[in-house]
């Protein structure tokens, strides 16, 4: 993937969070830089807790979303990236723990709580992960025919678990991917698949579905340059298979 592709898709991600109303704040609209403080914490550290909250005091991300999750989406090269989703662990995933939040904000801003209580009231809220850290590397350089795959997704902290899969991911991708999953309430109301049956396949609604854009989305990523015949094999993670023919 070129880096003004990589950049656009940062930027699409971007329009996409702001659209749904994920959004809340924007850092980096292109390849995040790399940050040694960050880096250092990230590979010597198994709580995921102080490596999440790391990068939020770091500000070292693209995009912030509404529970205070974000997104890293890095580029070294054509055949070098990653894209990384850090839930926040206190609150995303739990709408008990989002509502809590709201009202500790509400009280903040009516002036029954300070500020300097309400960071320790919120800071107090339990820490339960409801979702895992998510992240998809593509890598050329590191490519082990079925111990190290070219591109493979770490889904929590083990760092050895690599689920192998037969595509590139785009940010937007990435970014579309993790809502549908983790924002349910954002997602399928912008699916046509939410709405009854007859609706489904009318003009309209396939145009204005999200499952639709991201099929698109990832249609467009293309497939992985670095898949060998045995891990076609095996379990691995694809989509739109009768793509798979050569690369783009």
């Amino acid at each position: 993937m070129k880096l003004n592709d990589f950049n656009a898709g940062i930027r699409n991600a971007i329009a996409f969070f702001t659209s749904s109303d994920l959004w809340v704040s924007t850092i980096y609209e292109t390849s995040l830089p790399r940050s040694e403080q960050f880096n250092k914490i990230s590979l010597t550290s198994d709580d995921y807790v102080e490596i999440y909250e790391a990068g939020l005091s770091l500000s070292h991300y693209n995009v912030l979303l509404r529970d205070f999750a974000y997104f890293q989406f890095s580029y070294a090269g054509e055949t070098e990236f990653a894209l990384a989703y850090y839930p926040n662990p206190r609150l995303s995933g739990s709408a008990s723990a989002q509502a809590q939040f709201r009202e500790l904000e509400r009280e903040r801003d009516n002036g029954e709580l300070s500020a300097d209580e309400f960071d320790e009231l919120a800071a107090c809220m339990p820490v339960r992960t409801f979702i895992p850290r998510i992240r998809f590397e593509y890598s050329e350089r590191q490519y082990r025919q079925v111990r190290h795959p070219g591109a493979h997704f770490h889904i929590g902290m083990s760092g050895e678990d690599r689920w192998c899969s037969g595509r590139q991911m785009s940010p937007l991708s990435f970014a579309m991917l993790m809502t549908k999953f983790y924002y349910p309430d954002v997602w399928w109301p912008g699916s046509r698949f939410s709405q009854p049956k007859p609706e489904q396949d009318m003009e309209a609604a396939i145009a204005a579905c999200l499952d639709e854009r991201l099929i698109a989305s990832i249609r467009g990523d293309g497939v992985s340059n670095f898949f060998g015949d045995s891990e076609r094999l095996t379990f691995h993670f694809t989509a739109l298979a009768s793509q798979q023919v050569g690369a783009r």
